[in-house]
């Protein structure tokens, strides 16, 4: 399997985890909201519990948010929740907010992060 397709739906799932999360990030003088309207039109990772054991806890908009995007990719459930759990040892809710405050682009450091997480987890495809 190719490292390309390994990590196309990290990628992806990345910059839609980060453009919702229910909490405030301030840039400068300026207080930025997200909020997550949890729908479920596709009938999958709604109602999926996701155990990370990392430093970092998401709040449960980052880590359904993630999910959601992440299955959208076919790939396995097992996958998604394994890549969010490698991430959450390096990875903050910070980390994923920024990503979405810029647009989706994902800094050099993450992309080595997601890469790692996507390796680690490949036998879950």
């Amino acid at each position: 399997m190719t490292r390309a397709f390994l990590l196309a739906p990290i990628v992806l799932l990345l910059v839609a985890a980060g453009c919702g999360g229910g909490s405030k990030s301030s840039v400068g003088t300026t207080t930025v909201t997200k909020t997550l309207t949890t729908t479920n039109p596709t009938g999958t990772a709604a109602g999926v519990t996701v155990t990370t054991h990392g430093r970092f806890k998401y709040p449960p908009a980052v880590t359904e948010n993630y999910m959601r995007s992440c299955m959208k990719s076919n790939v396995t459930q097992a996958y998604c929740a394994c890549t969010l759990d490698k991430l959450s040892n390096t990875v903050s809710t910070a980390d994923f907010a920024r990503i979405g405050l810029s647009g989706g682009q994902i800094p050099s450091r993450m992309r080595a992060l997601i890469r790692d997480a996507a390796v680690a987890c490949a036998d879950k495809l």
